[in-house]
């Protein structure tokens, strides 16, 4: 396989001293000097790799460039309801597709390969049977081997779906990302799997995680990958291929058996800052930020959506207009206008900026400490009325869409019957800023219109016209795989068009 992967993930399964601070991982080394094949010793050791595992899945200043922030903005400004802000350049070239070489595109491919090498290192170890309290720690060590197995299929996942074509396209027969499944040699070199292989890699690890018993099922543990954000990463999946029976009987397990409940019209507003009481009642993982030594800092998505950060993406004009059809919607409260001049003069009175992830305005810490939700019961239920609408389940289509439109405004209900149009434009207005918008086009074959001409513009930036409107056919929507790994690997096969 491609040489970088393979020094990212060697370096990485090397350090014992995975700490709390995700960004100086690049300047730790083993603490006793020990080989990485001894140095898990003891579930305590494991834990301490484990913690790590999650560390650069969250991201850091020095690499945001999963979910520190660009998994989240990648997967909306790449849409029709947020944009780069014109003074921005974080944003700028996934949702203006500026790139023509593998070289200037965005690049998502290290850290995700960074995240499951780590993955790995946690399951070899945990399942290797030689840790000095194997017999008397066998629980614990099994739940992280299971939360590692989650982790991964994560990070495969978003891969796929970053660098391959969306599984409904093809079935899965296109080219993929390489599966890396254990801890492997720097020499190695491994073809790219086809979608449908990883998906079923991804499928394997997410049911052997959640059969094994061994994850947490208490809600209140939302830090750590319990089974009920496996499940709902589980139905995230069989949406995306397409297998509507599965994801419907996955996503109401979750609805039905788990303890999480939808916030209230009431706790929506401020149920997204930590401090609620509300907060975590529909939240099945979230990454935690407790400090500086471990947050994404400015780099992070809520300093880049927030005006008093770098204010790098906004919503648009066409998504207001959405919001607007309903102007007692109670995600009007999730935007807010601007109150600096230069915003004031381009915006006016408009709520563009995003505050979900935090507002300096309406609390006392700094933005940068807020955590970040990844997994919502909102989207299961969304995921659900999705799934039946396609499977003709009219009744459970209506029931899980209506729960989250009467939650929006009490006095409103779900159109009966329920049309996929009416769930995808809910799913719009609910998960906008959460990174779901174009993979929800690219799965349906959606055609995303930014804009057709200067009187639908709103405030988007002047875009090429293949950037303005376009279907999963338009070859950037996948990315390239970058250079380095091309070079690294002369079987390693490119992506078209590039």
């Amino acid at each position: 396989m491609i040489k970088l992967i393979y020094k990212t993930l060697a370096f990485s399964l090397v350090l014992t001293g995975m700490t709390s601070c995700a960004g100086d991982w690049l300047d730790r080394t083993p603490v006793d000097g020990v080989e990485d094949t001894e140095a898990i010793k003891s579930s305590s050791d494991l834990n301490t790799a484990r913690i790590g595992m999650y560390q650069i899945l969250k991201g850091s200043s020095t690499f945001p460039d999963y979910y520190g922030a660009r998994m989240f903005y990648y997967g909306d400004v790449r849409g029709e309801d947020m944009q780069n802000e014109a003074s921005g350049s974080r944003t700028k070239t996934c949702y203006d597709f500026t790139y023509s070489t593998a070289n200037n595109a965005p690049n998502m491919w290290q850290v995700p390969y960074l995240v499951i090498g780590r993955a790995n290192r946690v399951i070899a170890a945990a399942e290797a049977g030689g840790l000095s309290d194997q017999e008397t720690a066998q629980a614990i060590i099994s739940q992280y081997a299971a939360e590692a197995r989650v982790v991964r299929a994560l990070a495969h996942f978003d891969l796929v779906r970053i660098y391959g074509k969306t599984y409904t396209a093809d079935d899965g027969a296109s080219l993929g990302v390489p599966v890396v499944t254990s801890v492997i040699d720097a020499e190695e070199k491994l073809p790219r799997n086809t979608v449908a292989e990883v998906y079923r890699q991804v499928i394997t690890d997410l049911t052997d995680a959640i059969n094994s018993g061994a994850l947490s099922t208490d809600a209140s543990s939302n830090v750590y990958m319990n089974v009920w954000a496996a499940k709902a990463l589980l139905a995230r999946v069989y949406l995306t291929m397409g297998e509507n029976e599965n994801a419907l009987a996955v996503a109401e397990d979750v609805i039905k058996n788990s303890s999480y409940t939808l916030w209230s019209n009431a706790e929506y507003a401020g149920a997204w800052q930590e401090t609620s009481s509300a907060h975590g009642k529909e939240i099945l993982f979230e990454f935690a930020i407790t400090n500086s030594t471990d947050w994404t800092d400015r780099e992070g998505i809520a300093y880049l959506y927030s005006e008093d950060g770098y204010a790098d993406a906004i919503v648009t004009k066409k998504f207001l207009d959405l919001l607007n059809e309903d102007p007692d919607d109670v995600r009007h409260s999730i935007l807010v206008a601007p109150v600096k001049a230069d915003f004031i003069d381009k915006y006016k009175t408009n709520p563009v900026f995003m505050i979900k992830f935090g507002d300096t305005n309406s609390q006392d810490t700094d933005i940068r400490y807020n955590n970040i939700p990844l997994f919502r019961l909102s989207e299961v239920y969304l995921n659900a009325a999705e799934a039946a609408v396609k499977g003709g389940e009219q009744d459970k289509a209506y029931t899980y869409l209506d729960a989250i439109v009467n939650r929006a405004n009490p006095t409103k209900h779900a159109a009966s019957p329920v049309t996929l149009e009416a769930v995808l434009k809910e799913r719009r207005k609910e998960l906008v800023g959460e990174g779901h918008r174009f993979f929800d086009a690219m799965r349906n074959n959606e055609t995303i219109v930014r804009y057709t001409s200067t009187a639908d513009q709103g405030w988007q930036q002047a875009l090429t016209e293949e950037a303005r409107s376009f279907n999963r056919d338009f070859y950037k929507t996948l990315l390239p795989v970058p250079e380095y790994e091309m070079n690294a690997n002369p079987e390693m096969k490119q992506n078209p068009g590039y």
